[in-house]
């Protein structure tokens, strides 16, 4: 057997003597053994390996923490955002709720940001939360600093600050995704996609979530540059339930372009498209 010889405190050699004395051991080679089998045992028997532990690259150039982020966003429930010349709709599917939870939800919403801004989420609710509500500060400061708060400001950051959580080994990586829509400052409709898994990009029409594939063929099939807003509301139901099911299963908001207003559609108006889409 190999022999490990180790310098240690003297006050700490006085005290394994004093245990010897006391009849706990032999040695002190039996009480280092006593020592390290009961270190072991509390030790999980199934050490966390490879490159999934903590932000770091695998060899391959892949960051599994991230892939676990964009899962967690996928069993999310669906939000939808299309962006038309009249304005911009926000539209969010509501999963099935426990009989009893207390509805409506006021951390499972589309917010207002601003009076012409709004941002749903899908994915983890407190890590949506959270950013709305750095969202929300950024906007009071933007509103400070510069009398109003451009979407395109905002939505950069935004990205200053989710994007440290992707990198750094103290915290895991924000498992949501967010649609941020609005009226910049040119009286442009715009609409961007920011994904806790260090993702960003403007888009006419997007879609994420647990049906996000099928609704974003729903979007590629029905979109048009030259949509009305009423149009995109229906196209927008339509891509969040993605079947007939009931109108107060989805929330839906809009931006209008000529007011700079956010707007929460009413659920009369939502049956009313509703009718309209699953005849």
């Amino acid at each position: 057997m190999p022999e490990v010889r180790v310098i240690i405190p003297e006050d700490l050699d006085r005290a394994l003597d004093a245990l010897i004395r006391a009849g706990f051991a032999g040695n002190k080679a039996e009480l280092t053994r006593a020592a390290i089998t009961h270190f072991l045992s509390t030790i999980p028997t199934q050490l966390p390996k490879g490159y999934d532990v903590e932000t770091a690259f695998s060899p391959d150039g892949r960051v599994f923490q991230l892939e676990y982020a964009v899962e967690a966003v996928r069993r999310g429930g669906t939000i939808v955002g299309v962006c038309c010349p009249e304005g911009v709709v926000l539209a969010k599917e509501l999963r099935k709720v426990d009989p009893l939870e207390i509805t409506p939800n006021p951390f499972f919403k589309i917010f207002e940001l601003h009076e012409s801004i709004g941002i749903v989420y899908c994915g983890l609710q407190t890590d949506g939360y959270n950013i709305v509500e750095e969202a929300k500060k950024q906007v009071e400061l933007l509103k400070k600093e510069e009398d109003e708060a451009d979407i395109e400001t905002l939505v950069k950051n935004m990205v200053l600050f989710i994007q440290p959580f992707t990198q750094r080994k103290d915290v895991r990586p924000l498992g949501v995704a967010l649609i941020v829509g609005g009226i910049d400052s040119k009286n442009n409709p715009r609409l961007f996609l920011l994904e806790g898994a260090g993702g960003v990009k403007e888009n006419k029409a997007c879609a994420i979530g647990l049906g996000g594939e099928e609704s974003i063929g729903i979007l590629k099939g029905g979109y048009k540059a030259d949509l009305r807003l009423e149009e995109a509301i229906g196209l927008a139901i339509k891509a969040a339930l993605r079947e007939a099911k009931k109108p107060e299963n989805v929330l839906v908001a809009t931006i209008d372009a000529k007011t700079k207003a956010f707007r929460e559609v009413t659920l009369e108006e939502k049956e009313r498209m509703w009718r309209q889409i699953f005849p």
